[in-house]
């Protein structure tokens, strides 16, 4: 009984979790450089802590002017050797988890011409065939410019979001829950960029005579609005959204998943620099880790049921279409309820 007060009463006088984390809050604070509130504050250069990953090896690449604005660019010389080696990106932007004097953390593998030059100095072959983006106008120019040879296309998830947001804009989403037909055509439309390419256009122009007529004003506004922004003559044409016999990721949902997982971490929104700094490093070292696995014949990590039947759903579709098994309507009305349920809960 003696023995179990003493243990209580040492319970007691221990500090509560909050008041550590306060504790290790104020140590960190304490070894930490003042926080710059503007970009001109910003130490140059950066104190050393800040430049080496958690093996102390070199892991700020540049820190310097981008364009008009200071940027810097953190990636160890093993990261970029790897980056060169693959011939598929992915590539995706922040901004909550961005500090605030800055307006936007964009990972993972590239962005401006500085880090493609700072690629083609490690390597001089780069094995890269494509890289996929969320529809950015200045990112896809970057791309264009740096490897003119490499496919820019855009991320299949995003592409049905716009679609359905505009779908929504024009006051459909009633008509989409609660009408069979126009969710058939929707989703329909969108599976388009899952067809050949060569076929794009026609199934295009056919979709203009098969929508529900009960919605033909807001319809025909949806297919203006399609054709400005993802047309022949637009900014991003068919081709770029085009994923035909595509067995790679369509999509950046992984980027945007490590992001989200940032968000998590992170007390607050747009922490101070130096915060970001060490939560960059611990991304480098849990994907330095992923890699060394990789490499070393780990297998994979499990896709989850759903995805994996809809991919193979896919692929059958795929299948089938080639050996004229079944028309394009009835590709179309498949792959888009297969790849694009998504939407009903948008």
């Amino acid at each position: 009984m003696i023995v179990e007060a003493k243990k209580t009463d040492s319970i007691s006088k221990f500090p509560t979790i909050k008041t550590l984390k306060n504790t290790i809050s104020k140590q960190r604070r304490m070894i930490r450089p003042s926080l710059p509130k503007r970009i001109e504050d910003i130490p140059f250069p950066l104190p050393q802590l800040y430049t080496l990953t958690k093996h102390d090896e070199n892991f700020l690449l540049f820190g310097g002017q981008l364009g008009r604005n200071r940027g810097f660019i953190f990636a160890s010389q093993d990261d970029i050797r790897y980056l060169a080696s693959q011939k598929y990106w992915f590539a995706d932007g922040t901004f909550y988890t961005s500090p605030s004097i800055f307006y936007q953390i964009y990972s993972v593998h590239a962005f401006d011409e500085v880090l493609m030059n700072k690629i083609k100095e490690t390597s001089n072959i780069i094995q890269l065939e494509s890289i996929t983006i969320d529809f950015e106008l200045a990112v896809k120019n970057v791309f264009h410019k740096s490897f003119p040879h490499v496919q820019v296309k855009g991320c299949l998830f995003h592409y049905g979001q716009a679609l359905f947001r505009n779908f929504v804009d024009l006051n459909l989403r009633t008509a989409f829950q609660n009408d069979e037909n126009v969710r058939i055509w929707f989703r329909s439309f969108a599976a388009i960029a899952l067809l050949p390419p060569e076929d794009m256009n026609e199934s295009i122009q056919h979709s203009r005579t098969t929508y529900p007529t009960t919605y033909r004003k807001e319809i025909n506004s949806f297919l203006k609005y399609h054709n400005k922004t993802y047309g022949i003559n637009s900014s991003f044409p068919p081709i770029m959204y085009n994923h035909y016999r595509n067995i790679n990721p369509r999509t950046i949902n992984h980027i945007e998943g490590r992001h989200n997982k940032w968000k998590k971490r992170s007390t607050k929104p747009h922490h101070d620099m130096y915060s970001c700094i060490d939560m960059f490093k611990s991304e480098q070292l849990l994907a330095s880790d992923e890699r060394h696995r990789h490499e070393a014949g780990a297998p994979p990590p499990k896709r989850r049921r759903a995805t994996r039947i809809a991919e193979e759903s896919l692929y059958h579709l795929w299948d089938k279409l080639e050996k004229k098994q079944i028309d394009k309507e009835t590709f179309l009305k498949g792959a888009g309820l297969r790849y694009f349920q998504y939407l009903e809960i948008e």
